[in-house]
């Protein structure tokens, strides 16, 4: 069986700035000392690591009474880091640029007098950091979402960071129909939007495609569904002990990209897992 890899792997830029700074700050403060809100990314061998080495987690920024909080790749919402200054944590934010980008243009387009629309999962951290910056902004997953939506003279959209490129411009061409004036800025990251072209093109070249990346990353569960709607039997899987010798069975080509939260060592892994596995069938 030939396996065929997507040309990016491993992490993308913000997630090791993120982890750079993780590393960095545990180190200079002290195991027990820095608190993230959430995991400090979507990847479960990631955060047992990070846990070993003293990184705490937690739901609230009511449960953390002191040192210091940590910002993650997604951001906050501004009263979490007004909550966090009046509590007299030290943060050290991390957020990636790429998102800090979508709450500069977001606040841009408000400012311009546009009704703001934010295209994404109105539960994931990265969203409800964004929404924050421009509180009353709608937010909306599918075009079926756009018909509830109240009258307005113009809106202004941005979309999540990891969000599938077809779906966005299928949300920007009907809100096009239904509004008089759309102004869309396409804020899905440049990463994202290479490891999507990259499961188009080599899930039309293989059978099976294997994504690897943790269950909750929506990058990785995006790129898992698109290769399947490209032709390929996709599985997302977390690890190599996740696969399953049928899935190989009278395969000739497998194809093998990740998400990017995941490291590159962790790919290697699977990578040699599928071989075994491959030859065996």
């Amino acid at each position: 069986m030939v396996i065929k890899k997507a040309k990016t792997q491993g992490f993308c830029f913000g997630v090791a700035i993120t982890l750079k700074k993780a590393e960095e700050t545990v180190a200079a403060r002290g195991s027990g000392n820095v608190t993230t809100l959430g995991h400090i990314v979507h990847n479960p061998q990631m955060v047992e690591s990070f846990e070993a080495k003293g990184l705490r987690n937690a739901h609230s920024v009511d449960d953390v009474d002191s040192g210091t909080l940590f910002v993650r790749a997604h951001g906050l919402p501004v009263d979490v880091f007004e909550k966090a200054n009046a509590k007299n944590l030290t943060i050290v934010d991390a957020t990636c640029p790429m998102v800090t980008k979508i709450h500069v243009q977001a606040e841009k387009l408000r400012a311009d007098g546009y009704k703001i629309v934010v295209v994404g999962d109105p539960n994931h951290p990265e969203v409800k950091g964004t929404l924050s910056h421009v509180p009353g902004a709608w937010c909306i997953q599918n075009v079926e979402d756009i018909d509830a939506l109240p009258r307005a003279s113009k809106v202004g959209v941005v979309v999540q960071s990891t969000w599938s490129g077809h779906g966005f411009t299928e949300i920007v061409q009907k809100l096009s129909s239904k509004y008089y004036e759309v102004r869309a800025v396409n804020t899905i990251c440049t990463d994202t939007h290479n490891r999507q072209n990259e499961a188009e093109d080599l899930a039309k070249q293989v059978e099976v495609m294997v994504v690897v990346g943790g269950r909750t990353s929506a990058n990785t569960k995006h790129l898992a569904d698109l290769a399947a709607t490209r032709g390929a039997r996709s599985y997302h899987i977390e690890g190599p002990d996740e696969l399953d010798a049928g899935w190989f069975e009278n395969v000739n080509v497998a194809g093998l990209m990740s998400g990017a939260s995941t490291p590159g060592w962790l790919v290697d892994q699977v990578e040699a897992r599928m071989e075994a596995l491959g030859s065996s069938n």
